[in-house]
Parts: structure tokens; sequence; C-alpha cells
């Protein structure tokens, strides 16, 4: 098979040892196609770095970013789509399940919430240990975590262990964790929002004994407490200090654990036994013949788009914008459903454009789009607002008074507010990628 993979380069040498022509695209300078910049079209990438030859399958992956290639909702290769970081980013992930043809998800827990968005069919993938490590026979370490430390980033985290190190002994180290893993008997693991992290992989291939928050999300259904990891309650110090103290008393019980949990990740967990999943779910995945609200789950990505573009390119961003719309009007033009949800995407999408290009197509749209789901109040105040800010106060006062027939300045003032919240909020950062390992 000729597979493409987007984003991230995991399984390519895996799957181009199994005898699959595989090229890895993206922004990310490990790449085969490093991508100059967002936003390239998907034909163009095609054309000039793939001689014209379309893969049977493209397998995105999750970046913690929406998608920045473009055309993707529009061409009849199938699409995989891995969701890795669901716990920060399942709105957007449940809008890509709009438009892709099979979503895979590490976070098990996240599911039920993309299902409700999402079209596609989804499947639980775990992580796995990202490489493999020989542990050492002689231990140097105690108890350690490796990981982000910086307030800024995750304040719960720092004052777990400032609290925790007071109670018992705690070695903190950033960088290379194979390094520090396979010389330690426990590894500590906290999460960022209960997430199943590769921490949990990559300490068990080490052979430590795997310290974890006590949490759903599969953790228990690929492990068995204490068997083959301990664990605690999420922000309990006191239970962690006392399971810390514990093992390092009774090393011969830690070190039983660890080698139960190495030999289930040497067993189920490795990058190949994933590796082996792709290529069988690759070779049987289709184009979805229906995919009914594809445009409008392309316009949500290319919103995520405009608003981290904002903060790096203003000409990217309003490129990504005019995208944005573009999706907008096909998905309407198609008469693709457009719930309470998408309602929000929708309005944002058509005053980003308006407020970004000093024009009036969004205003536009949002009126035709009234006229198909007068039932939008969302819409109805987009359009209030849009016809306000071009001056054109009647034909705003006959759209509020729909809403409000006694007091339509009322209206006005509500739509001012909303609509400035609604692009306020959507033009805050997104949640930054989370530590990885």
């Amino acid at each position: 098979m000729f597979i493409a993979l987007l984003n991230q380069d995991w399984f390519a040498e895996e799957l181009r040892a199994g005898g699959h022509r595989v090229v890895t695209i993206g922004l990310g300078k490990n790449l085969d196609v490093v991508l100059p910049a967002p936003l390239i079209h998907i034909d163009t990438i095609v054309k000039e770095n793939l001689d014209g030859q379309w893969p049977d399958v493209f397998l995105i992956h999750d970046n913690s970013a929406p998608i920045c290639v473009v055309g993707l909702e529009e061409r009849e290769v199938p699409t995989i789509f891995y969701s890795v970081d669901a716990h920060h980013h399942y709105d957007l992930h449940s809008d890509l399940g709009k438009v892709f043809d099979y979503m895979l998800v590490a976070q098990k827990d996240y599911i039920p919430l993309m299902q409700r968005g999402s079209d596609a069919p989804l499947e639980w993938m775990p992580l796995w240990a990202s490489r493999y490590v020989e542990p050492e026979p002689e231990k140097e370490f105690g108890a350690v975590f490796v990981g982000s430390l910086k307030r800024e980033l995750n304040p719960k985290r720092v004052e777990f262990f400032e609290a925790l190190e007071k109670k018992a002994p705690v070695f903190f180290e950033t960088g290379s964790w194979w390094n520090i893993f396979s010389k330690s008997e426990i590894v500590i693991n906290q999460t960022v929002k209960k997430d199943l992290n590769f921490r949990v992989f990559e300490a068990m291939i080490c052979g430590a004994m795997l310290l974890t928050e006590r949490t759903n999300n599969g953790l228990l259904e690929l492990f068995e407490e204490g068997r083959h990891l301990v664990t605690y309650e999420k922000g309990n110090v006191d239970e962690a200090a006392e399971k810390i103290r514990y093992y390092l008393s009774h090393r011969d019980e830690a070190r039983a654990i660890a080698n139960a949990g190495r030999e289930k990740v040497l067993q189920e967990h490795l990058i190949q036994h994933r590796a082996n999943h792709i290529i069988e779910l690759c070779k049987k995945v289709r184009k979805r013949e229906v995919r009914p609200r594809k445009f409008f789950g392309w316009m949500s990505n290319c919103n995520g788009l405009t608003t981290r573009l904002l903060k790096i390119d203003d000409v990217l961003a309003k490129q990504a914008n005019v995208h944005a719309l573009k999706a907008a009007e096909a998905g309407l033009a198609r008469g693709e459903p457009l719930d309470e949800e998408l309602t929000y995407v929708f309005v944002f999408a058509c005053c980003s454009f308006d407020r970004i290009h000093q024009r009036t197509a969004g205003l536009q749209l949002m009126q035709q789009a009234l006229e198909k789901y007068p039932d939008r109040a969302l819409l109805r105040l987009g359009v209030v607002r849009g016809l306000l800010n071009v001056g054109m106060v009647e034909e705003a006062r006959k759209i509020a008074c729909v809403m409000n027939p006694d007091h339509p300045e009322i209206i006005f003032r509500g739509a001012e507010n909303v609509i400035v919240k609604l692009l306020n909020a959507e033009t805050e950062p997104m949640d930054g990628p989370p530590p990885v390992g």
C-alpha cells in the first residue's frame, strides 16, 4: 500500500519494514515532505511532491492543532484521523469526525463526547511505549518524575509535587526520560486531565514500577492494579507519599510489579502492535459515501487555523478565514444540518470574516442561513449585529423585533455583547500541546 502520514512520523518505520510505501508530510523538519507554510492544497502536494500519485490512504496524526493542509475534505482518498489529545481538543476532533472517514481515539473516556459530534466510526487505540529501552540492573534513583514542571503551564502539578517531596523522597528531571526511568525503582505519573499518556507505557518499558493516578480512561482495562502498576487518587499527596515510602522499603515487591508491567507492554503495547493494527485498518477503510456535515466540520477546523495564525501571520490568518467562509458557504448550499453547536462555529466564521477583511460577505451568508434556519437565535443575533455595523438600523430592527417586538434595542445590546464575547472567546489561544512522555 501507499500510505501518507500527516503531521507526525509515527509508524513510518514499521510500515516501511512491512513492505509499504510511506511518505510523511507536514510542517515538522523531521518529515519527508516539509511544507513551507500552512494552507497548501493537497492537490499541490501530490503534484509537486508525490509525482502526481495519490496515496491509497491518508493517516492524519493529531499534533494538538488544527489540520494545516487544505483540500482533504474534497478528495476521494480514504482518511483516518488519530486523536491523541482529545482531553484538550475534543470539540475540534468531533468536528474532524464529520470530515474524515475513520477516527482512532487514544483517550477512551472522550469517545462518548466525540460521538455526539462525529459522523465517522470511532475506535479506541491507546498510546504505546514510544521507544524500546532495556532496564538497568542497578538502580540509581528511587522515585522519580520526568516531565514539565512549569507553574504557568500546570500549576496543580507543581503544587502536587511541592507537597509530595515534603513527605517522600522524589527526584525531578526533564528531558531524556529513558536515561532516568531505566535506572529508577518507581516512576510517578501525574496527568493533565486524567489522560492515558505516553509516560504510563514509557515507565513500564524501562522496568520501573509505575505509580500513576487512579483513573478510568481504559487504564485498568489494559493493566491490572497491584500486578502491573500501582495507583493513587488524583491529587492525594498522602496516599502517593505512603505508597512511595512503602515500595522503596519493599523493593522486591516493587520490582515484581515493574517486571510484570514491562512484560505486559512487551506483549501488547509496543509501537509495532499499533502499526500492525494500522495496517489492517488501512486495508479495509473506505471513503464514506455519506458525510452529511463535512463542509461544516471543515469550517470548524479552518476557524481554529484562523485563531492560531492571527498570532503568527496576518496574511495566513486571512487565508484561513477565507477557507472557513468558503466551507460555511458550501455547507449551506449543500443543505447540511446546522445544529446549535455548528451555529456557534458558523456565526464565528462569518463575523470574523467581516471583521478581518472589512467586508459584508459574512453578514450576507448569515442572512441566507437565517432564511433556512429561522429558529437559530445566535444566527439572528449575528445578523442584527452585522446590520448595525453597516448602519442598516431599520433592517436590524425588523430582525430584532422577532425576538422582542416591544424593545428591539435590548436585542441590539444583547447582539453586540454576545457576538463580541463569541469572537473574543474564540480568539483566545487554544490549550497548548500537553507534555508528551
